[in-house]
């Protein structure tokens, strides 16, 4: 018997909470393995995965008002039966109530017989008083009341108040769990941002060009998913926040000078570097996940990039004598929290806990020493993060400057619009102010 797009909804929706991988992964296997992609129960499996996780707080804040016994110690897999229900029934209308409630209890008996009664009776008592349940005061428990009903944790929450304010926080919750725009970062080694435009809208894409990044264009509408196009199998262009686009830039890199992506990942950044130089220069791209490196080398073939040299490199234990001293621009997009990107990954609120943070941080400062040490007199560190908390990006700066003072905190290029510079002299992109990733950059350089 086939299996619902409901259940398959399910199914990625616990994966995501037993596994550390990302929805979008499992999202793509699964459409491509149920032959979904493009359809509209490929587009109706996205929606509730992605649903459920950004309002997973506040569903969850509702079930546990509904639930008389310890909905913590719930089954998982049922509370994601709930959740994904409760979405449809308070979210979403592409379902009458009863068929909802009539799925779920479907979903349910196969995966947990015993407990289709419980779903059915929780679901009808949504239904019958689902929308008197209170949540916190706003006056008297302004934290509690955005992080249930703007469903994010609650120590974020605190955090982002004591750094942002009441105003700007609900804000910030708020946009996360907003559907963002799909960006693209065009390849102008093979063609031209105006040029590839005019094809996605003939091809039947309704798209603009990025505010601020020269490299970016936005995608409002589209006829298919973009990945499945021949444009991006002849490498016209990479999916990329325009946020992240901007980091290629803050680098400020000019062709005869020696460039290293510290913490390449999959390339996103360092292929850009490549365009940024029409392929011509030097690049050297390290990370410490072999896979990350394989995907790095199928992505410069796809893009058509010729002078990336890759190794992989943990930065975490040292940096290599032959990689000492000898670069202009060292890059480290440090790994981190992700609490810039909950909108793209809502999962991560729901991973990260608040002594993560010391893990992180613990770990951004030796990554940021053992790369410093690759760059020669007169060259610059571009230290990053997507991340909106200051224990990953100027706390980590400051101690950094405070060891090394041979290294002092550098303006940042012109290419950069100044309103995403702060008083500080620092990079930062806000989802609910800039319409992208939440990123924090600095400039340093080697004296």
């Amino acid at each position: 018997m086939k299996t619902s797009v409901r259940h398959l909804a399910v199914d990625i929706l616990n994966q995501v909470q037993t596994g550390q991988e990302f929805a979008s992964l499992l999202i793509n296997d699964s459409l491509d393995k149920n032959a979904l992609s493009g359809t509209p129960d490929g587009r109706l499996l996205t929606h509730l995965v992605y649903g459920v996780l950004r309002f997973q707080g506040h569903l969850d804040w509702i079930l546990m008002k509904l639930y008389r016994g310890d909905f913590e110690k719930l089954d998982e897999g049922i509370k994601n039966v709930l959740r994904m229900s409760l979405y449809q029934l308070k979210f979403s209308d592409r379902l009458p109530d009863f068929a909802v409630v009539n799925e779920a209890v479907k979903i349910t008996k196969i995966i947990n017989p015993e407990k289709s009664a419980l779903v059915n009776a929780i679901l009808r008592n949504y239904l019958r008083r689902g929308q008197n349940l209170p949540f916190p005061s706003l006056k008297k428990n302004r934290a509690e009341y955005i992080a249930a009903f703007h469903s994010h944790p609650l120590w974020l929450v605190q955090k982002w108040i004591k750094i942002f304010g009441l105003e700007e926080t609900t804000a910030l919750c708020s946009t996360n769990n907003e559907l963002p725009s799909l960006t693209l970062r065009v390849n102008t080694l093979k063609i031209p941002r105006d040029e590839i435009k005019q094809k996605l809208a003939a091809a039947g894409f309704t798209a603009e060009e990025a505010k601020f990044s020269p490299d970016g264009i936005i995608l409002n509408t589209s006829a298919n998913p973009i990945q499945k196009t021949d444009f991006f199998d002849t490498g016209l262009f990479r999916i990329q926040d325009e946020a992240a686009q901007l980091i290629s830039y803050l680098v400020n890199a000019e062709s005869e000078q020696s460039i290293l992506d510290a913490c390449a990942g999959a390339g996103g950044k360092t292929t850009h570097l490549a365009a940024i130089l029409k392929d011509k220069g030097q690049i050297v791209a390290v990370d410490r996940n072999a896979n990350k490196i394989a995907e790095l080398k199928q992505e410069t073939t796809r893009l058509g990039i010729n002078i990336i040299e890759t190794h992989t490199v943990d930065l975490n234990v040292n940096l290599p004598n032959s990689l000492k001293e000898i670069f202009d621009r060292v890059l480290v997009d440090a790994p981190c929290s992700g609490t810039g990107t909950l909108r793209r990954n809502p999962e991560i609120k729901w991973r990260i806990t608040e002594k993560d943070l010391l893990n992180f941080a613990a770990a951004q400062k030796i990554i940021l020493q053992n790369a410093a040490s690759a760059v020669k007199k007169g060259g610059h560190l571009i230290y990053c993060t997507c991340s909106l908390l200051p224990e990953e990006n100027e706390n980590i700066v400051d101690d950094f400057l405070e060891n090394n003072p041979h290294f002092s905190l550098c303006p940042l290029p012109a290419s950069i619009n100044s309103r995403l510079i702060d008083s500080r002299g620092f990079f930062r992109t806000y989802p609910h102010k800039h319409n992208m990733d939440g990123f924090f950059g600095a400039v340093l350089k080697r004296w």
